[in-house]
């Protein structure tokens, strides 16, 4: 039995994530232009008197969100959202170079360090690695906010001094940004600030995807927690509730996959399910359950863009 690998696919969708962070400025699908004091959309212009876009891009905002919810639920989280890329990131490095169980975010108490790993060279190289990607990161935020060429031009020296003091300014903020993100708040933020969090929590339902444990196989489970300790949360996969912070990662479920194929037990005892039908199947059946899932939130969305597409098609 070949068990699906989640975490290689994970580790590709959050590269592609970031890629597409930075590319989306860059492209003019979407930037707030400071240079020119407007909207850039799709390589439009947009003014707030082109209400039928502004309107759209409210809605957009407000119905786009309870699609996630109701849809793919946390797996935004665990696969798609930046914030949580450079959490987990930085956990690996924080593992490597000061011990499997090393914490020395916010939330720790206190600073949890392995005697063999607590070396000055092991906290330097640390610190140069999570300073490292927050020069890199931190160019990202630019480009929502100046054109690629401006940036080339402050790259090359070739800026004008007065806009190169601005933009270095910019730059420092918000590689402090993440650098303060990457080596303190980690996922502090995705528990206790997180907005899609808090709406998660509001609007979470089981229609939508989640880890599921198959509780009628549950002589199977040897009480390892194996699944735990492979959790990028810390939560019992095997009895996961509404209130807790599983960002639907998938690592819980290799991990029980990999030991029961080890021990040909067969396949493991969690896997990611949508909806909680039973014996429902065939195409009506997806679609069906599609739509359910989908609703008022998926109908506003589809009117938001038509209403984006309808106000950006129209002659200034």
């Amino acid at each position: 039995m070949n068990a699906p690998q989640y975490h290689g696919k994970r580790r590709l969708t959050q590269i592609a994530a970031l890629v597409a962070l930075a590319l989306i400025p860059v492209l003019g699908i979407f930037r707030i232009d400071l240079t020119t004091a407007s909207l850039m959309l799709f390589g439009h212009p947009v003014t707030l008197r082109n209400f039928p876009v502004i309107l759209g891009l409210a809605l957009f905002l407000a119905a786009a969100p309870l699609v996630t919810y109701t849809t793919i639920g946390t797996v935004w989280c665990g696969w798609l959202c930046p914030q949580n890329s450079v959490a987990e990131w930085a956990n690996v490095l924080t593992h490597r170079f000061l011990g499997h169980r090393a914490n020395v975010d916010v939330e720790s108490e206190g600073l949890i360090v392995a005697p063999s790993k607590n070396k000055a060279l092991n906290w330097s190289v640390l610190s140069a690695s999570l300073l490292g990607i927050s020069l890199v990161l931190g160019v990202i935020p630019l480009f929502y906010f100046v054109p690629p060429d401006e940036i080339w031009s402050l790259l090359t020296l070739h800026a004008d001094p007065q806009f190169a003091r601005f933009m270095h300014r910019l730059y420092f903020v918000s590689v402090v940004a993440v650098l303060v993100d990457a080596a303190v708040f980690r996922h502090f933020w995705c528990n206790f600030l997180c907005p899609y969090r808090y709406g998660q929590l509001l609007f979470r339902t089981k229609d939508a995807l989640h880890v599921h444990y198959d509780a009628a196989r549950s002589a199977d489970c040897t009480r390892c927690n194996y699944c735990s300790t492979m959790c990028v949360t810390g939560i019992a996969p095997t009895n996961i509730r509404p209130v807790d912070r599983c960002i639907d990662c998938g690592e819980c479920i290799d991990a029980c996959n990999r030991l029961h194929e080890r021990k040909n037990r067969g396949e493991g005892l969690l896997r990611f399910e949508f909806g909680t039908e039973q014996g429902a199947s065939g195409v009506r059946a997806f679609f069906r359950s599609t739509l359910r899932r989908l609703g008022v939130p998926g109908l506003l969305t589809l009117i938001s863009l038509a209403m984006i597409a309808w106000g950006l098609l129209q002659p200034n």
